[in-house]
């Protein structure tokens, strides 16, 4: 991760808005084992009324994540007569690849609160 700052479409820590929202469901799938996109969307929403992963970014996160990747597992489910629904959840790969995360992203996730805590207390006094 270096000379990312200089990226002007990366997201705001320093990642892309897919590295982010990759590690984010790895989190909420700690949260609730097995989930659907849909409740994905939700809960994005839940973190941040101004942002939110694209629903491209979201579905290729899914897909990367469980087609190429293995850190997902994805099962399919028909509702109704033609609804399908996929329930993702989380692999061993995919919860050694978290901790990993957890560790590099928590000093980019200090780092910028360092300094949205420093320009809140100089600027908003």
């Amino acid at each position: 991760m270096t000379d990312n700052y200089k990226n002007p479409k990366k997201f705001a820590l320093n990642m892309t808005a897919a590295q982010f929202t990759k590690f984010y469901i790895l989190h909420l799938l700690h949260k609730k084992p097995t989930m659907i996109s849909e409740e994905f969307k939700k809960e994005f929403k839940s973190v941040s009324r101004n942002w939110q992963p694209a629903p491209s970014t979201l579905l290729n996160a899914l897909h990367d994540m469980s087609e190429k990747e293995g850190l997902l597992t994805k099962r399919k489910e028909i509702r109704g007569q033609r609804q399908v629904i996929y329930n993702y959840s989380v692999t061993k790969e995919g919860e050694e690849e978290f901790q990993i995360m957890k560790k590099q992203f928590k000093v980019l996730f200090e780092e910028q609160k360092a300094i949205i805590d420093k320009i809140l207390k100089e600027v908003y006094k």
